[in-house]
């Protein structure tokens, strides 16, 4: 066999290892995302099954989020300790056990009770990804697995309200939770072959005193303005989410089912931008110009869809073209945060920056909410897009900045 057919094997192997990587974890981020919108299209089921009001459901929720906000930055440091993929299946069992106890013991402490496994679970999967990928996928692919890897949460989103219909409609919402659960469970099973050699790793490592990070020293100013530029991209797109709809209808008097029509448009747009937004990360020399370049547009076509009454059909075209730019930066985005992670604290870098999500969605429905009922609606696309271009000066100050790059 001579070297240039060696060569050429290996790089197959390699290239075969990493797609089934890129597979089993983007399979399991569908489940997270899906399971983080389980209950939305089932709030009136279960307060029919609870026979509980409606803030007693959306206090379960609450719950959920607060769970995971507090837990996951811890979790990334139990992450990088126990190995990403042990702790992604326990996890995933965790969400998984938390469904089910609600199905099987359907009271409202029960609820209370999966919420806090729900969020408990919840709380592995970015920290636990984004380790496994940042160690495994060639660092010229990278951008392209980051963007595959969102894409499938995305579509977990997107298939929760229609998936969930379907098993309520099946056999009702004690069904729907048990199957909910058992879903989970099957797909992270593919994780369990590769969690030995995982472990062996781990102990050849340990076997090799190193100074390992303190969780004080991981607080650094640009672990900080990561964390600060992940809840400010996800409370422009929260308000957006939230409150388009209303906004329309209050501002030109949209139909809502037309609203709904723009929101659809601009949610899927996003999706399609994530995925050419791998592409272009994996070229770009600067990440920050990615993310400085697409939110601007962003910002602006949002600004002209709360402002210039385009019609139906020009606030859809519109709408379109803003998720497509704010999705085009999303592997940038997760690109600036492993440039600034040392290889051995991808984890914990994650796990703390990402709780960023978890503030921006529970602080942008409030404040869009005030912005509403004081007839303000205008100011829904403004403050989206204040927040677009205050997430851009965050990206470029730390891709900018050696002072923030992470040296621990």
């Amino acid at each position: 066999m001579t070297s240039g057919t060696t060569t050429a094997t290996a790089a197959s192997e390699t290239s075969t290892r990493e797609l089934r990587t890129l597979v089993v974890i983007s399979a399991v981020h569908l489940v997270s995302h899906y399971y983080w919108l389980v209950f939305a299209p089932m709030i009136p089921a279960l307060r029919d099954l609870l026979n509980v009001s409606y803030t007693e459901v959306g206090f379960a929720i609450t719950v959920m989020n607060a769970v995971s906000a507090l837990t996951q930055a811890p979790t990334g440091f139990i992450v990088d300790r126990y190995g990403p993929r042990l702790l992604l299946f326990i996890g995933v069992l965790i969400g998984s056990a938390g469904f089910m106890l609600i199905g099987a013991v359907p009271t409202y402490p029960m609820l209370l009770a999966g919420a806090v496994l729900i969020g408990l679970g919840n709380a592995v999967y970015h920290p636990a990804d984004y380790s496994i990928l940042s160690a495994e996928m060639r660092p010229a692919r990278m951008g392209r697995a980051y963007s595959i890897h969102s894409f499938t949460g995305y579509i977990g989103f997107a298939i929760a309200p229609p998936l969930v219909a379907a098993l309520l409609w099946m056999d009702g919402v004690r069904f729907a939770l048990v199957a909910t659960g058992l879903l989970g469970i099957v797909l992270a099973l593919p994780l369990l072959p590769d969690i030995p050699a995982e472990q062996r790793g781990l102990k050849e490592r340990r076997a090799t005193p190193k100074a390992q990070s303190s969780a004080r020293s991981l607080i650094t100013p640009g672990v900080i303005a990561l964390t600060i530029m992940f809840t400010t991209l996800n409370m422009s797109t929260s308000m957006v989410q939230t409150y388009m709809m209303v906004a329309l209808e209050q501002l030109f008097d949209m139909p809502l089912a037309a609203g709904n029509q723009a929101l659809t448009v601009f949610l899927s747009m996003l999706v399609v931008g994530i995925i050419i937004g791998g592409f272009i990360a994996d070229g770009a020399k600067r990440q920050s110009t990615i993310a400085a370049l697409g939110l601007i547009g962003a910002a602006m076509l949002v600004c002209v869809i709360g402002t210039a009454n385009l019609g139906v059909i020009g606030t859809i075209a519109v709408s379109g073209a803003a998720g497509l730019l704010a999705g085009v930066i999303v592997p940038s985005r997760d690109l600036l945060v492993r440039q600034a992670s040392p290889p051995d604290a991808v984890g914990r870098v994650f796990g703390i920056v990402t709780t960023g999500f978890n503030f921006g969605g529970m602080v942008a429905p409030i404040v869009g909410g005030m912005l509403v009922d004081h007839h303000a609606p205008v100011w829904i696309f403004y403050a989206s897009a204040a927040f677009m271009l205050l997430t851009v000066v965050i990206a470029v100050v730390v891709d900018r900045s050696e002072k923030l790059k992470l040296k621990l």
